[in-house]
Parts: structure tokens; sequence; C-alpha cells
């Protein structure tokens, strides 16, 4: 009797091994065609035209698709990224929330062998990605802001609008404001806040600024969402005529201000490019082909009369 307890405890010990052998080793392995896309936030037209475009390539492709809303915490995002490792997933694209906050999590995705793919917003550690997607960002703020120095004569007085502090592109395109304004001592920076890439916000800013008896020739405002916010303050004011208004997406609602122009110009960064690249890297890169580090999408100025061409 004791030797038949004695091979009964061994063959469920082997039992057991057999059965948690598997779920040690897939920590370390993914599903096939299991992918995610993670985003900063799904409140505005550019992020969704992102989303879109991967959500349709994907189809494409063939693949599953996880999209993940961060709603613009970095906390959360982080959890999300470290669920989808736990829960297993072939490759990543990700719209970083902020610069930084991702750095061990996505060692973690390195370690399991797990594609990571930026898309519109870099890290400070791009060795922690495989690959950028986007912009570049300093000559989408270049862009939008000598737009506006044209248009002012390279003379005057200009508010800015912000993203969120500390992600990559607020302080990219602001860096590219900064190059277009120097050497302009004739334009003053009289006033600049963020608005959180919201256009509610950049709305209730302009407004307070204009109650203050602040006075200005152009709003720079980092996102269209913002553009459309300031536009709209600027109209109850009956001031539309007065100020020029720029922003950056190319979003269809901006598109349709500048061609009746109550916006001056904005920037198309092409979103939708931008998302069935970053997707398309993420696949080739989960299928051992060599994909360029950084891939960037061609930028467009759209005024009213180069939508009349």
């Amino acid at each position: 009797m004791k030797v038949v307890n004695r091979l009964f405890r061994i063959t469920a010990l082997i039992s057991v091994f057999l059965i948690l052998v598997p779920g040690v080793t897939g920590c370390f392995q993914h599903p096939k065609n299991r992918y995610a896309l993670c985003m900063s936030h799904l409140s505005n037209s550019f992020t969704n035209a992102v989303a879109d475009a991967v959500r349709q390539r994907a189809v494409e492709l063939g693949i599953e698709l996880i999209i993940l809303d961060a709603q613009q915490s970095m906390p959360r995002q982080a959890g999300q990224v470290e669920t989808l490792i736990k829960n297993g997933v072939t490759g990543i694209v990700i719209e970083p929330v902020a610069s930084e906050g991702l750095e061990k999590i996505l060692e973690k995705c390195q370690v399991r062998n797990i594609p990571v793919v930026l898309v519109s917003q870099r890290i400070s550690n791009d060795n922690l990605a495989n690959c950028y997607v986007g912009s570049d960002n300093v000559e989408s703020g270049r862009l939008e802001m000598a737009a506006c120095l044209d248009s002012i004569n390279q003379n005057g007085q200009i508010v800015i609008l912000h993203g969120p502090v500390g992600s990559q592109a607020q302080t990219s395109r602001y860096r590219g404001y900064l190059d277009a304004l120097d050497a302009k001592p004739d334009v003053q920076i009289v006033a600049e806040l963020n608005a959180d890439w919201n256009a509610d916000k950049a709305r209730s800013i302009i407004a307070n600024w204009l109650t203050a008896g602040k006075r200005f020739d152009a709003v720079v405002a980092q996102n269209d969402e913002m553009a459309m916010g300031a536009i709209e303050a600027l109209k109850s004011a009956n001031m539309l005529d007065q100020v020029k208004v720029f922003g950056i997406d190319a979003s269809p609602q901006a598109v349709l201000a500048v061609k009746t122009k109550e916006m001056t110009a904005t920037i198309s960064i092409q979103p939708a490019e931008q998302g069935r690249k970053a997707v398309e890297a993420c696949v080739g890169l989960a299928n051992g082909q060599e994909v360029a580090a950084e891939i960037l999408v061609s930028q467009l100025v759209i005024k009213a009369e180069s939508l009349m061409e």
C-alpha cells in the first residue's frame, strides 16, 4: 500500500509539472497575430483618426487587435501595458501619454521579445522601443509658427495654447515655435497656457484672457481641438476678424474652418498614415523583418489658398 501511495504521489507531481511548464514558458512567448494599440486618449479627432487607421489596417492584415484608452493617465497606460504582457500579446503600438513613465514596463517588453512601436509621440529613451512612426514635432511647430509670422508680417503679439505639459509633442512643438521666433524682435508672446489638447479648456482660457483685457494678433495652438476652442471664444467676443488662429493636425473641422477663413492655417501631420505605418511596422517586427528605427510621415501647411488649388 505504501508503494502504491508513493507511486500515486510521484505521478501526481509529474502531472502538475507538465501542466505548469507550458504556463511558465508561455510567459516569454506570445500568441500569434494578437496585437494591441495603447492610446494616450481617444477624446479628439486626431487620436481617433490614428486609432481608426490602425483598426482598419489590422483587418486588412488579418490580425487580432485590442485598443486601449489611457485617458491621459501615465500610470493607467503603464498598467495597461503590464496587463497585455501578462495576458500575452504579439506586439504593441503605443501613443505615449508622456515622454517618461513607461521605462520599466518597456524593459519587460524587451525581455519578452515583444516588439514596441511608438506612434505620434516619442519617449525620452528611444532605445526602449523598436521603432517610432510619426511626424517630426519640432518641424510641426516650426511650420505652424512660420505660417503665423508670415500672416502677421513678422510683427505683433501672440498667445500660445499648449498640450499636456511633459508630453513629447508639447515640448517638441514648443521648441519648433522658439526656433521660428529666433531673431524676431518685433513678435512677442504675451501669454501661454496649457489646455491639454482640449477645446473646452482652450475656449475658457481665451475667454478669460479677453475678459482680462489682454490683446493679441494671433493664437498659436498646439493642436486643432484647442484652435477650434479659441475660435469659439473669439466668435463670442466678436473678435474673430481681428485675431488669426493656427493649429496642427488638419482635422476635418479645422480644414473646414480654414476653407471658411475662420482659421488661418493648420498643419497636416497625416494621422491616418501614421496609424497605418505603425501597425505595419509592428507586424513586420514580430515576423522578423527589418524595420527602420524611425519612420517619418510628411507634413503639409493647409491654407485657404491651397484648398482652392
